[in-house]
């Protein structure tokens, strides 16, 4: 029996993709974490946490107010109940 991802389940899969891939030069290896300061834990630098963004604005259509909280910005799972909140509506995906 499969189950519907909700769309911010479907977006924090997209955002942990798009991370791995992004920064596969700095990662020890899939990113598990994704509650509060999963990314700060991460290391990564300020140029890559930016060209991590910049790729959400690519991949997901979303653009970055310019005072979104800096805890939106630190955890995976923030950033997806953010994105799904503004709007984002990714394709849908089943879970087996």
């Amino acid at each position: 029996m499969s189950t519907r991802l909700t769309d911010e389940e479907i977006v924090l899969e997209r955002l942990v993709a798009l991370l791995e891939h992004i920064a596969a030069d700095v990662l020890e290896g899939p990113v598990t974490d994704t509650g509060p300061g999963s990314l700060r834990r991460l290391g990564l630098t300020s140029v890559k946490l930016l060209e991590f963004l910049v790729a959400i604005e690519d991949e997901l259509g979303h653009v970055w107010d310019d005072d979104v909280e800096e805890s939106v910005i630190g955890s995976l799972d923030a950033m997806a109940a953010h994105i799904s909140a503004a709007g984002a509506t990714p394709a849908t995906t089943n879970r087996d």
